[in-house]
């Protein structure tokens, strides 16, 4: 009797287990059913947005400012891709920008090619470059991976420099045939701004899967905690690379999308102060946010020509910003949004219960 009294408990244990367990997973997969309709509604705000931004502005002035905005805020993604993902400051992540930009501008003006083909050349000399450069100074982590990297665009500045007949030397490619994708004709400024925005709303897509993929969880623990990733059975030297080897696309792609705006590729794209710029837009929209480098990048490029900021008076205030928002806030705006989300959210409780 007591036997059977006990298999009994033991059988109720199990139901209850097995009960927990399952409500544990309704809860899990309603969590990822609200946070894939919430993300749903983000990709809809944000086609509406662009919509609504072609629709409503017509200075061509400003609607071509937008579109170097969105191809920027790429190259500023690409650079999140390494800091947020496996937490390491890319100061030479401006190569692969250049590699985009001289890889169109060599491509149409050089070679007679179709935008699109250039293009895409360059974007898979951008992966072999990754994988070439990653293998060599992925082994160096923190201040060390960040000054070598920085090193490495001074000889891809040099080099721009010294090769006239491919490059053009100190002045630069200039002077492109219509720079077009299909029936496209990107010297039209809606249309650049479409292209561009389009563009940049697929990346983000694509990235926020990848936040949600087995990989980006890997990426995570590795930002987290490497060793304790490497304990676990990550090949946290893999998922560096690979991650090193997915941003360089992204900056290429942006370096080439901003030759329509330029209109010129000069050796300074190699420049470090290129990819200081794509960090403070990271470090200004949060890194732990996907489109938190997109805010950044609005604020820096559309704000200061709303303002009418000298370049001086932009870089002081900008800085200014920077420092206020690394002391009280090193999550950048996203962090002061979740913080005021989660206050009105108590406050809104605290009126219910009275």
């Amino acid at each position: 009797m007591a036997k059977s009294s006990s298999i009994g408990t033991e059988m109720a244990i199990q139901d209850f287990g097995t009960m927990m367990d399952r409500k544990r997973a309704g809860a899990m997969n309603g969590d990822r059913a609200r946070r894939a309709a919430r993300e749903a509604i983000y990709v809809a705000c944000a086609v509406a947005a662009i919509a609504a931004f072609a629709f409503a502005f017509t200075d061509p002035f400003v609607v071509t400012l937008a579109g170097y905005t969105c191809a920027f805020a790429l190259f500023a993604l690409s650079i999140n891709i390494i800091l947020g993902g496996v937490g390491e400051v890319p100061l030479g992540q401006c190569l692969f920008f250049g590699v985009g930009a001289y890889g169109a501008a060599i491509g149409m003006g050089k070679l007679g090619l179709p935008f699109e083909v250039a293009v895409l050349i360059a974007l898979m000399l951008s992966v072999v470059l990754a994988a070439i450069i990653g293998v060599i100074t992925l082994r160096l982590t923190g201040a060390y991976f960040s000054i070598v990297s920085w090193g490495l665009t001074g000889v891809a500045m040099v080099a721009a420099t010294n090769l006239e007949e491919i490059t053009g030397g100190p002045l630069g490619l200039f002077g492109f045939p219509p720079i077009e994708i299909g029936s496209l004709q990107l010297s039209d400024p809606q249309t650049y701004f479409a292209v561009t925005a389009t563009i940049l709303l697929l990346a983000i897509v694509f990235l926020v899967a990848l936040r949600r993929s087995p990989f980006g969880a890997a990426m995570d623990s590795v930002r987290q905690n490497p060793h304790l990733a490497r304990s676990v059975g990550v090949d946290v030297a893999r998922v560096r690379l690979k991650a090193f080897m997915l941003s360089a696309p992204f900056a290429a792609l942006a370096g080439a999308l901003a030759v329509p705006y330029t209109q010129i590729v000069t050796p300074e794209v190699f420049s470090v102060a290129n990819t200081v710029d794509g960090l403070l837009m990271v470090l200004l929209g949060g890194a732990q946010l996907v489109v938190g480098p997109v805010i950044g990048a609005a604020m820096f490029t559309l704000i200061p020509q709303a303002m009418n900021l000298d370049p001086n008076v932009r870089i002081l205030v900008f800085s200014s910003i920077i420092i206020l928002i690394m002391m009280f806030a090193p999550g950048g705006l996203h962090q002061l949004g979740v913080a005021l989300r989660d206050r009105l959210g108590r406050r809104t409780d605290d009126d219910r219960s009275r």
